[in-house]
């Protein structure tokens, strides 16, 4: 009797560990399916790569977030002769990343299509105040303390001297000139954050622009990549390794950035999500 009643017993422990396996793969699979449905929202708001190469003929993007979504975003908005372009790296990865890059997106839309703004210094600041607004980090009783650092160009094509406007909050512009990487850090201020001055004034950088020059944005999830050795890709190493590659096609210098940061990365975990791109005239 007692051998039978053990027996019992063990097939019911089986029974109910299969039930809740079963129960744990439900549940598992309706989180990955609303995670992929985020990832199909998000990659909607990215611009079209088809249609971003008729307004940047001559360009490369690198998207790769660190999970199936992630924080960081980059945005294109045409006018008559000319474009804005950014980068946007928000706080964090994953699905609050990918929430904060919606919120961010949501106020490039309004700022710059909606409101026809081309100024970038001035995209950044508006960009601060309805970031703060909206999540109540101006206020003293807000939870949260996120924000974004950003790169925003706006290049105005004209027929004596077309010319670069750039903007930084936290994130630099890499150009390559005559064989020469320059850059130009912008502002160390980020925003949207608690401690951001909600009236900041960003600083514009203006850079005519010279048949050959190559414009390179990048969030830091590139740089600071941990490698084999416990060492950062680091920015100095990321401006060489444009100059060296500045000459070549767009999609071959795409690959070989590609290449650089896998080798480097190795066996390692990607830290951070990853946003490069590149264009010239």
């Amino acid at each position: 009797a007692g051998n039978l009643s053990g027996a019992v017993e063990h097939v019911r422990n089986i029974n109910s560990r299969k039930l809740a396996e079963k129960k744990l793969s439900s549940a598992n699979k309706a989180v990955m399916d609303s995670i992929r449905y985020a990832e199909l929202i998000q990659k909607s708001i990215l611009p079209n790569i088809d249609e971003v190469k008729i307004v940047m003929p001559d360009s490369f993007f690198i998207w790769l977030p660190r999970d199936i979504v992630g924080g960081d975003i980059f945005f294109v908005h045409s006018f008559d002769k000319g474009f804005v372009f950014a980068v946007i790296d928000c706080t964090g990865h994953g699905i609050p990343g990918a929430f904060m890059s919606m919120i961010a997106f949501s106020a490039l839309k309004r700022i710059v299509s909606d409101g026809n703004c081309d100024n970038p210094a001035e995209i950044l600041k508006r960009m601060n105040k309805i970031v703060k607004t909206s999540l109540r980090q101006d206020t003293a009783y807000t939870l949260s303390d996120d924000g974004l650092d950003a790169a925003i160009c706006a290049v105005k094509i004209k027929d004596t001297c077309s010319e670069l406007t750039f903007a930084g909050a936290k994130m630099p512009l890499y150009y390559v000139r005559n064989g020469e990487i320059r850059i130009v850090k912008g502002d160390r201020r980020s925003i949207g954050y608690k401690r951001s001055d909600l009236n900041f004034d960003f600083g514009n950088y203006m850079i005519p622009i010279e048949k050959g020059t190559v414009f390179y944005m990048a969030s830091d999830g590139f740089t600071d990549q941990l490698g084999a050795d416990n060492r950062r890709f680091g920015a100095a190493r990321f401006g060489e390794l444009l100059k060296k590659i500045a000459h070549l096609p767009f999609e071959k210098q795409r690959e070989i950035l590609l290449e650089a940061f896998e080798v480097h990365k190795g066996t390692r975990h990607r830290q951070d999500d990853v946003t490069v791109a590149g264009f010239g005239f």
